[in-house]
């Protein structure tokens, strides 16, 4: 999944801001397929999501004609309103105390990947792709949450580390903690030209 450049999103807020309504709709165009996709590895209830991102949406329209707000990275901010958004509402229908749900939410993490574009099937093949994602389903829901905003999202250190609520330290260490033990799990040479590959896109 490429992302758009970073620096598009942002100049199309800072456009909204003052006042247009078209590059809101732009963004909400630019970035529903990929929250809704990331909603749905939190939490198997659609409908719950959808309304977790319409949420997200309406309170980010709020702040149409406030140019002093600032947000940097809207993208990230995207990410950690619906991930927020989406565990107040699953705490409120489990009755889950929030400040655990960290814990609970996170045994559900789905684990579903592209790892689709044509040169990393042509150069792996298909049965090393498999045995990789038959892996990943091994690692801690944190560690698949990890490596879907690295590889699928293409987000960097920083904004996964506000995302997952961690260090940027802590986030290095979980990512290759990761990487080290789908090697354990796949075949070492395999598992190092599948990584160099995927590793471009991020």
């Amino acid at each position: 999944m490429t992302g758009e450049p970073s620096g598009n999103i942002n100049c199309l807020w800072n456009e909204f801001l003052k006042g247009d309504d078209k590059a809101f709709s732009l963004i909400y165009y630019q970035q529903i397929k990929r929250l809704l996709t990331y909603g749905y590895k939190l939490s198997p209830e659609k409908e719950l999501v959808h309304d977790a991102i319409q949420e997200v949406f309406l309170d980010l329209y709020q702040k149409k004609g406030k140019p002093h707000i600032l947000i940097e990275d809207l993208k990230g901010y995207l990410f950690i309103s619906l991930k927020h958004s989406i565990l107040k509402k699953v705490a409120g229908l489990r009755k889950f105390d929030l400040g655990r749900m960290d814990e609970r939410y996170s045994d559900y993490f789905k684990v579903e990947y592209n790892f689709q574009d044509e040169i990393i099937k042509k150069e792996t093949g298909e049965e090393t792709r498999l045995k990789i994602l038959h892996a990943v389903e091994q690692l801690s829901p944190r560690e698949k949450e990890i490596i879907y905003l690295k590889f699928e999202e293409e987000l960097d250190y920083a904004q996964i580390s506000k995302i997952l609520e961690i260090t940027i330290e802590s986030c290095h260490k979980q990512f290759y903690r990761a990487m080290k033990e789908l090697r354990k799990l796949c075949d070492p040479e395999k598992f190092l030209n599948f990584f160099l590959l995927i590793a471009k896109k991020s």
